[in-house]
Protein backbone atom coordinates (compact mmCIF):
# COMPACT_ATOMS: atom_id res chain seq x y z
CA UNK A 1 0.00 0.00 0.00
CA UNK A 2 1.16 3.21 -0.97
CA UNK A 3 0.49 5.85 1.65
CA UNK A 4 -0.76 9.91 0.98
CA UNK A 5 1.68 12.10 2.36
CA UNK A 6 -1.01 13.07 4.54
CA UNK A 7 -1.68 9.16 5.98
CA UNK A 8 2.48 8.70 6.20
CA UNK A 9 2.24 12.18 8.25
CA UNK A 10 -0.63 10.77 10.69
CA UNK A 11 1.63 7.64 10.74
CA UNK A 12 4.23 9.36 12.05
CA UNK A 13 2.63 10.82 15.02
CA UNK A 14 0.70 7.41 15.80
CA UNK A 15 3.28 7.11 19.02
CA UNK A 16 3.91 10.53 19.23
CA UNK A 17 6.83 11.07 16.44
CA UNK A 18 8.62 7.76 17.83
CA UNK A 19 8.99 4.22 16.27
CA UNK A 20 6.78 1.90 17.69
CA UNK A 21 9.69 -0.67 18.99
CA UNK A 22 12.38 1.31 20.29
CA UNK A 23 11.08 4.55 21.32
CA UNK A 24 13.91 6.64 19.17
CA UNK A 25 12.68 9.58 17.55
CA UNK A 26 12.19 9.56 14.21
CA UNK A 27 13.22 12.00 11.37
CA UNK A 28 11.26 13.46 9.16
CA UNK A 29 12.23 11.41 6.27
CA UNK A 30 13.79 7.47 6.19
CA UNK A 31 11.69 6.00 8.72
CA UNK A 32 9.80 2.94 7.72
CA UNK A 33 6.05 2.08 7.66
CA UNK A 34 6.16 -1.29 9.26
CA UNK A 35 2.78 -3.77 9.02
CA UNK A 36 2.71 -5.34 12.47
CA UNK A 37 1.05 -8.39 11.04
CA UNK A 38 3.56 -9.02 8.23
CA UNK A 39 1.63 -8.76 5.02
CA UNK A 40 4.34 -11.41 3.82
CA UNK A 41 4.52 -14.73 6.15
CA UNK A 42 7.68 -16.44 6.11
CA UNK A 43 9.66 -18.48 3.71
CA UNK A 44 9.21 -22.49 3.82
CA UNK A 45 11.33 -24.26 1.25
CA UNK A 46 10.37 -26.55 -1.22
CA UNK A 47 13.09 -29.65 -2.75
CA UNK A 48 12.41 -31.82 -5.47
CA UNK A 49 14.31 -33.48 -7.39
CA UNK A 50 13.60 -31.77 -11.39
CA UNK A 51 14.31 -33.81 -14.61
CA UNK A 52 17.97 -33.38 -14.56
CA UNK A 53 17.72 -35.97 -11.38
CA UNK A 54 19.41 -32.63 -9.59
CA UNK A 55 17.66 -30.94 -6.51
CA UNK A 56 15.83 -28.00 -7.03
CA UNK A 57 14.75 -25.07 -3.94
CA UNK A 58 12.18 -23.23 -4.00
CA UNK A 59 11.57 -19.95 -1.60
CA UNK A 60 7.68 -19.58 -1.42
CA UNK A 61 6.09 -16.80 0.50
CA UNK A 62 2.56 -15.74 0.70
CA UNK A 63 1.34 -12.43 0.18
CA UNK A 64 -1.34 -11.78 2.67
CA UNK A 65 -3.13 -8.80 0.96
CA UNK A 66 -6.06 -8.13 3.23
CA UNK A 67 -3.10 -6.90 5.93
CA UNK A 68 -1.76 -4.03 3.63
CA UNK A 69 -4.06 -1.79 5.17
CA UNK A 70 -3.16 1.18 6.71
CA UNK A 71 -4.91 -0.36 10.08
CA UNK A 72 -2.27 -2.89 10.49
CA UNK A 73 0.89 -0.10 9.80
CA UNK A 74 3.28 1.50 12.34
CA UNK A 75 5.81 3.84 12.34
CA UNK A 76 9.31 1.91 12.74
CA UNK A 77 13.05 3.04 12.68
CA UNK A 78 14.92 1.46 9.75
CA UNK A 79 17.07 -0.91 12.46
CA UNK A 80 13.76 -1.90 14.05
CA UNK A 81 12.05 -2.55 10.52
CA UNK A 82 14.32 -4.31 9.10
CA UNK A 83 15.04 -6.70 11.94
CA UNK A 84 12.06 -7.27 12.56
CA UNK A 85 11.29 -8.43 8.81
CA UNK A 86 8.28 -10.82 8.50
CA UNK A 87 8.15 -11.99 12.44
CA UNK A 88 5.12 -10.93 14.43
CA UNK A 89 5.64 -8.54 17.02
CA UNK A 90 6.01 -11.53 19.37
CA UNK A 91 8.20 -13.66 17.36
CA UNK A 92 10.07 -10.19 17.00
CA UNK A 93 10.24 -9.56 20.96
CA UNK A 94 11.62 -13.62 21.20
CA UNK A 95 14.58 -12.53 18.93
CA UNK A 96 15.29 -9.41 20.66
CA UNK A 97 15.57 -10.72 23.95
CA UNK A 98 17.95 -13.81 22.33
CA UNK A 99 20.48 -10.99 21.04
CA UNK A 100 22.12 -10.32 24.79
CA UNK A 101 23.08 -14.15 24.81
CA UNK A 102 23.73 -14.62 21.44
CA UNK A 103 26.15 -11.71 21.65
CA UNK A 104 27.75 -13.37 24.60
CA UNK A 105 28.29 -16.79 22.89
CA UNK A 106 29.29 -15.32 19.40
CA UNK A 107 31.56 -12.63 20.44
CA UNK A 108 34.88 -12.56 22.06
CA UNK A 109 34.66 -8.76 22.38
CA UNK A 110 31.76 -9.12 24.47
CA UNK A 111 32.85 -11.72 26.66
CA UNK A 112 35.79 -9.40 27.51
CA UNK A 113 33.67 -6.36 27.78
CA UNK A 114 31.76 -8.22 30.16
CA UNK A 115 34.22 -9.69 31.96
CA UNK A 116 36.47 -6.19 32.72
CA UNK A 117 32.37 -4.93 34.09
CA UNK A 118 31.90 -2.76 30.73
CA UNK A 119 28.63 -4.82 30.42
CA UNK A 120 26.58 -6.84 32.36
CA UNK A 121 23.64 -9.28 31.13
CA UNK A 122 20.35 -7.97 33.02
CA UNK A 123 17.67 -10.43 31.46
CA UNK A 124 14.08 -8.08 31.48
CA UNK A 125 10.75 -8.34 29.89
CA UNK A 126 11.17 -6.72 26.09
CA UNK A 127 9.12 -4.25 25.82
CA UNK A 128 7.83 -2.26 23.43
CA UNK A 129 7.18 1.33 22.93
CA UNK A 130 4.53 1.28 21.77
CA UNK A 131 3.12 -0.69 24.30
CA UNK A 132 4.02 1.84 26.97
CA UNK A 133 2.52 4.62 24.78
CA UNK A 134 -0.41 3.02 24.83
CA UNK A 135 -0.49 2.47 28.72
CA UNK A 136 0.51 6.20 29.41
CA UNK A 137 -2.76 6.76 27.22
CA UNK A 138 -4.88 4.42 28.67
CA UNK A 139 -4.25 5.60 31.86
CA UNK A 140 -4.59 9.81 31.11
Amino acid sequence: MKLTPKQRSELHMKFGGRCAYCGCELPEKGWHADHVEPIYRGVTQHRYVNEEKKIVTVNVEQRREKLDVLENMVPACKPCNLFKSVWSVEQFREQIALQAQRAMNYSVNARTAERFGQIKLTPSPVVFWFEQYQEAEDAA
